[in-house]
């Protein structure tokens, strides 16, 4: 088991990985400066709310939820980072005498996940000011919520946990490449994609180190225990389903109380349902159904790939 290579490491090596990040390193305030989102128009593309078709639904309440669900992706995935500098830690504090590119690059890994958490609050912020309302949280202020999702993602083994990060990471980089890169009216607000940019500039140097530690836990266990690792990724992304149905929640709300609707209830299940699965699609979706995060599920085990819908 210790010597089995794998093909998704091919050309990867931690001082590389460091020079990389170095490069391209920004800060928040490179990317807001005193810039507002334009709140006049869609912050993010339409396949990213899915509610075209619901002719119940006002221009004004398309809008307002095109702005919510800009609001959503930067909320969740702002509070999603929070368990990962700590994961990263514990990799770290196994093996502190390693070597020094490979605990630079994880230990670079961290901070810039701290700066993203820092990257998606102002989003927040910065979001609300420039539509001159509140968006609703399913992460509260006191962090009970966010606490809790962190220590339950720090219940599970550290590899489910990179496989699901890899995932999301992958996940990233679609969202930038496919949806907001071309940087058109129907694409994003330009203040937008910069955030989104930024993010996946970073994330890129990311998955490359998390390819590298799946590849390493992967190496030591069993090829039961490979497929083991699938059904907790599968748990965890329970964890997270269920933060997709709180901020669905959270949109209806902010919804009702920005625009004056009162929905019916028929109305009220079907936007529910929309929204959960838009959501959800641009959450999990993106990053279970990523090609590259694929060939590394199978090359890992294919029993396991099968269990996340791979084949």
């Amino acid at each position: 088991m210790e010597s089995t290579p794998y093909a998704f490491t091919h050309g990867l090596d931690y001082a590389s990985i460091v020079a990389a990040s170095e490069k391209v390193a920004w800060t928040v305030d490179d990317i807001f400066r005193d810039r507002r989102f334009d709140a006049s128009k869609p912050m993010v593309p339409a396949s990213w709310v899915r509610t075209q078709a619901l002719a119940f639904l006002t221009d004004q309440d398309q809008r307002t939820l095109n702005h919510c669900r800009a609001f959503s992706y930067a909320h969740l995935n702002g509070n999603y980072e929070e368990f990962i500098p700590l994961h990263l830690t514990g990799i770290v504090q196994q093996d502190w005498h390693d070597d020094r590119a490979h605990l630079r690059a994880l230990l670079r890994f961290g901070d810039e996940e701290m700066k993203h958490q820092q990257l998606f609050r102002r989003t927040e912020t910065v979001l609300e000011a420039s539509c001159g309302h509140p968006f609703g949280r399913y992460f509260d202020d006191d962090k009970a919520r966010v606490t809790a999702f962190t220590n339950a993602m720090l219940q599970y083994p550290p590899l489910p946990r990179f496989l699901l990060l890899l995932a999301f990471e992958f996940g990233t980089r679609r969202h930038y490449v496919e949806s907001m890169q071309e940087r058109t009216e129907a694409s994003g607000d330009p203040l937008y994609v910069e955030v989104l940019k930024a993010h996946w500039l970073e994330e890129t140097q990311h998955v490359k180190s998390a390819m590298l530690e799946v590849a390493q836990l992967a190496r030591k266990l069993s090829p039961e225990a490979l497929s083991v690792a699938f059904d907790q990724v599968v748990e965890i992304g329970g964890l997270v389903d269920a933060t997709v149905v709180g901020q669905v929640d959270k949109e209806i709300a902010t919804l009702q109380q920005v625009t004056g609707r009162t929905l019916s209830t028929a109305e009220a299940t079907t936007l529910r349902d929309t929204l959960y699965h838009s959501l959800s699609a641009i959450i999990a979706g993106v990053a279970l159904t990523d090609s590259s995060f694929a060939k590394v599920a199978l090359e890992l085990s294919k029993e396991g790939a099968a269990k996340l819908g791979i084949a």
